[in-house]
């Protein structure tokens, strides 16, 4: 039985998508068991930086082996532009489908473990000229994760990207910043509208909660 991908986004950008994966993928080694990571489109690649970017830490968080190779066949698609994928793509004079990716994505799937997918920016950012990343999780059949803050606004924000979603999703929040309540009561709130959805905080030291994204979502 092929597993399921499990498709990471958020409300908008600069949530904290690659802090949370991280974490996820060291809580996986960390009891014994590994899973495949994918981030197939990266705005803001710069070469000379490689230690700040996503998919270095994406590679560096699994104990993946950092070579040109290994950073290929996690992000095939890098833009030097630090914009919207489509926008990046045509400023460096190429043209990036969402056809493309998703064949790609399905094509690099693993059978035996869990493959999570990071997708860029928000839900309803375009991640191709022709298509969102709401149209990626689509075509790859992924369980969406949508990463949220706890900030004034998160509520409205979490609730209109979960409605695209169709209320089904793993929501996560990253209580990062300024909170004007308790990161709870945000939890509730969210929870009371969404009941289809599960809603969990974010904490690198319980990663029993991160770990159950994997658990509860790893089949057909």
């Amino acid at each position: 039985m092929i597993r399921r991908p499990i498709f990471f986004t958020a409300t908008g950008t600069d949530i904290g998508k690659t802090h949370i994966l991280c974490a996820l993928l060291k809580a996986q080694r960390a009891r014994g068991q590994t899973a495949k990571v994918l981030k197939p489109v990266l705005s803001g690649f710069d070469a000379a930086a490689l230690e700040t970017t996503d998919t270095v830490r994406l590679l560096q968080a699994n104990k993946q082996e950092l070579s040109i190779e290994t950073i290929d066949a996690i992000t095939p698609w890098r833009f030097k532009p630090a914009l919207s994928p489509d926008m990046a793509a045509r400023r460096s004079g190429q043209s990036l489908s969402v056809t493309a990716i998703a064949d790609w994505c399905i094509e690099a799937i693993a059978r035996d473990r869990p493959t999570l997918i990071e997708g860029a920016g928000g839900v309803m950012s375009p991640i191709a000229e022709d298509g969102l990343n709401l149209d990626l999780i689509r075509e790859v059949d992924a369980h969406p994760v949508l990463i949220a803050g706890g900030y004034l606004g998160a509520i409205s924000h979490t609730l209109t990207a979960l409605r695209v979603l169709d209320g089904r999703a793993s929501i996560i929040l990253n209580p990062w910043g300024e909170t004007p309540v308790p990161i709870e009561e945000t939890r509730d709130a969210i929870q009371r509208f969404a009941p289809r959805a599960r809603v969990i905080i974010f904490n690198a030291e319980q990663p029993h909660e991160l770990l159950s994204v994997i658990d509860g979502n790893n089949s057909d």
